[in-house]
């Protein structure tokens, strides 16, 4: 005979079953079940694959919150007013908030796919006096076992283990992205690495609006959501794109290639400029970067050494050339440091060689501490309390860069003429755009924007580009990081992740996500992997001046700087050394052989390494090994004697696998130490001659 107690809860828990009564959304692939009393999702089931039967949701929470300038909560789904099937795929749900406005949505699960696709249309926006953001989808997952989360971080980063931080004091951790920005695609993925299934997580937004990807770790459960923006002052909101969710199998490299079937149909890939053969033959065929800084003696020359001695094409990277102090003095670059004949002699020198360079200017900074700040303040980005958007970058001077708005003709006719002046006044090759790849939120009324949300930012700088190429035809622009809404604006992307623990040290590993979705529709080259302390700018207070600049980093680095080149090549992007100077080829000649080969290697295998796209590379026993780690750049760098250091194991064969248009595939492999390593397939396949050579290069064709 049951007990009394037990027959009770199992009659209450009969009844909230009851009460909370689900909808349902089903194919082959997928089962959804919805709270018809709130429009929740209550269950999440893969039908298929390892992960088949199993419950995805670890609980039901509200799907949507509404939330002020402040992030202070306005309103969140409740009582759903209305739930129907539109046929057998489409949900849709209504709910009325107390607040005055109401949300619809819709979710639909097409006949044989497993994503979910999430669609949202605001009214009544006009009733909140504030601007505010729409969090849809709001999702809890369950915990996997062996978690990998993969975000699209510029380049891309794998973090592992992404709860690993959590303790007594942190209870959460959090990842948090811009899109477009700083999150190149539109997507992240968290998977169990193990089993090789996880949840795919993505929006298809083909108008650059701004929006915010949040991922939330706690001990037991995982919270996503994606941030929309409204535009303030405007009553209702409907975005012309989806979120889509949805287990899939594999890894992150699975991941971007569930995204690249879409992001091959979209504007900035149909108009890419190295798949229209747009990009400039000098940019094309650079076989090698040198990133140097200061007046031309400090750069030109030794580019030119290298360029001569490698023979290979070199092409420059040029910081502080510019009259104004780095990150503190914008936007006075002009004259240049060196004045102005001398500086455009020196270009033009340099050009009589073959050798091409970019020099740097910020896409939308102004100094506040310059004379003429008073005069820029109305056209800086306001946040919502009205006062400029200012930061601190100069770690020496600590004085404040404000954004500028890039809809204020004021910033944009100033930036367009003094490209213009750089490259057909000064003869340089190309204007690199720091924070390019960026998209900003303004709230000033009287610049002529849509206030906080929408697509201004991306569709202002495109103008702003254009204009550039309309007065030079033949204008090399560059944009720092990556960003897929830029492919059709730019013709590199200045993306360092291939260096990270140079600059930021950490456990994230650098992947290349970005270029596994983009590589054959966009240039990417950058690193600041080199065999010297950085430089210091002179226009900088000397008091902070650290000793030994531009010496040489101890040779104990030196597999550091292996490893950066190695990742860079098997990544497929252009190579680069950061502070070179002619007497490396000596003091460090094995290094510069390395760095020469690969640069060689891939002129050579240009179909794949250029205009190839990535594929899986086979799985192998690749040996580890731990090295040391500088961590210094021109921001950590104190006395020239010795260098912030960290220990990290890494591998000591580097990998890439890459498929040309002609359909041939070949194998890039990389021995970074200064022993030989075997070649060993995980599947067991032999190869003839399995060794790899100390700092040796590799390819097998297909």
């Amino acid at each position: 005979m049951m007990h009394p107690l037990k027959t009770l809860a199992l009659a209450i828990l009969a009844v909230a079953f009851c009460a909370c009564r689900a909808d349902s959304l089903e194919n082959e692939r997928m089962r959804v079940q919805f709270d018809t009393a709130t429009g929740a999702p209550v269950s999440m089931v893969h039908k298929s694959g390892e992960s088949a039967g199993e419950e995805m949701l670890l609980k039901s929470i509200p799907v949507w919150e509404l939330r002020g300038v402040s992030d202070s909560l306005l309103a969140q789904a409740g009582q759903v007013k209305s739930i129907r099937k539109v046929g057998r795929g489409t949900l849709k749900m209504r709910w009325a908030a107390e607040s005055g406005v109401e949300v619809c949505a819709t979710v639909r699960l097409d006949k044989k796919d497993s994503m979910l696709h999430w669609g949202l249309a605001l009214k009544g926006l006009s009733s909140i006096e504030e601007p505010v953001t729409v969090c849809y989808p709001v999702l809890c997952f369950r915990k996997m076992e062996n978690e990998d989360l993969a975000v699209s971080s510029w380049l891309g980063r794998l973090e592992k283990d992404p709860r690993s931080g959590i303790g007594p004091e942190k209870p959460v951790v959090r990842f948090s992205h811009d899109s477009p920005g700083q999150m190149s695609m539109q997507m992240m993925a968290l998977y169990d690495r193990e089993a090789e299934a996880g949840m795919y997580l993505a929006t298809n937004d083909a108008s650059s609006y701004t929006k915010n990807y949040t991922i939330e770790f706690d001990t037991i459960s995982t919270c996503f959501k994606i941030k929309h923006f409204p535009a303030f002052g405007e009553g209702s909101f409907s975005p012309a794109y989806e979120v889509i969710t949805g287990p899939f199998e594999g890894d992150w490299l699975s991941a971007a290639k569930i995204y690249r079937r879409w992001a091959k149909e979209q504007r900035w890939c149909k108009q890419s400029r190295l798949a229209n053969h747009t990009i400039p033959e000098w940019v094309l065929n650079t076989g090698l970067w040198v990133w140097n800084r200061g007046r031309s003696e400090n750069v030109l020359p030794d580019a030119v050494h290298l360029q001569q001695e490698s023979g290979l094409p070199v092409s420059v990277l040029w910081h502080w050339w510019c009259g104004c102090g780095h990150d503190e003095d914008f936007p006075h670059y002009l004259p240049p440091r060196e004045g102005a004949e001398s500086f455009r002699d020196a270009v033009q020198k340099a050009a009589s060689e073959n050798l091409n360079s970019l020099v740097y200017i910020n896409s939308f900074r102004w100094g506040t501490s310059v004379s003429d700040w008073e005069d820029a303040l109305p056209y800086s980005l306001k946040k919502a309390s009205g006062e400029p958007s200012t930061a601190v970058s100069n770690a020496f001077t600590r004085h404040e860069i404000a954004a500028m708005c890039l809809a204020c003709d004021y910033w944009t006719d100033r930036y367009v003429g003094m490209a213009d002046t750089l490259l057909r006044d000064y003869g340089v090759g190309g204007i690199y755009m720091d924070e390019a790849c960026l998209a900003l939120r303004c709230f000033d009324p009287n610049h002529g924007h849509p206030l906080s949300g929408g697509s201004y930012w991306y569709e202002d700088f495109s103008r702003m580009a254009s204009r550039i190429r309309e007065k030079d035809a033949g204008a090399v622009l560059a944009g720092e990081g990556s960003g897929e809404d830029w492919i059709s604006d730019l013709d590199l992307f200045l993306t360092l992740a291939v260096s990270r623990e140079r600059y930021i040290g950490g456990d994230a590993e650098a992947i290349p996500l970005f270029q596994a979705v983009y590589h054959d529709y966009a240039i990417s080259f950058g690193s600041y992997s080199s065999l010297v302390y950085p430089p210091y700018d002179e226009l900088w207070p000397a008091e902070h001046r650290p000793k030994g600049c531009e010496t040489l980093l101890p040779d104990r680095y030196n597999m550091q700087f292996r490893m950066e080149q190695a990742r860079s090549f098997v990544f497929g992007m252009q190579p680069m050394i950061a502070n070179y100077h002619a007497f490396l080829d000596e003091m460090r000649e094995p290094e510069m052989d390395f760095l020469r080969r690969l640069a060689e290697t891939r002129r050579e295998y240009a179909k794949y390494l250029l205009f190839g796209e990535m594929e899986r590379t086979p799985a192998m026993d690749v040996p580890y090994a731990e090295i040391d780690i500088s961590k210094v750049s021109i921001y950590a760098f104190t006395d020239g004697k010795s260098a912030a250091e960290i220990k990290k194991n890494v591998p000591l064969l580097y990998s890439g696998m890459w498929k040309a248009k002609d359909g041939e595939s070949a194998l890039f492999i990389v021995n970074i130490c200064d022993e030989p390593q075997r070649l060993a397939f995980a599947d067991g396949t032999e190869i003839e001659d399995p060794w790899i050579e100390p700092r040796g290069i590799r390819v097998i064709e297909f």
